[in-house]
């Protein structure tokens, strides 16, 4: 496996990391999926806090090792010199 396709594979796992994190972080804080939503099965503010509460800690896992992993590779694309032009 060359350099360039362990950069993009990099990228690709980091950009999947923060997707993962604040979708997992904004279903924590929306209660779940939105097909079961009505008004009568709402919840309160402190349940919503706590759940958000609750949910920080691994969004924050989750948004720290897909940043760290993305900027890897790009530091790695940027040694063999795959850089995009701008």
């Amino acid at each position: 496996m060359s350099r360039r396709t362990k950069a993009r594979a990099l990228v690709v796992a980091g950009l999947a990391l923060l997707l993962w994190g604040v979708l997992g972080f904004t279903s924590a804080s929306i209660g779940g999926p939105p097909e079961g939503f009505s008004f009568a099965n709402r919840r309160s503010y402190s349940e919503v806090k706590r759940a958000t509460h609750s949910a920080f800690l691994p969004f924050v896992v989750r948004i720290s090792a897909g940043l760290l992993i993305l900027f890897l590779g790009t530091k790695l694309a940027d040694d063999t010199g795959d850089k995009p032009e701008s």
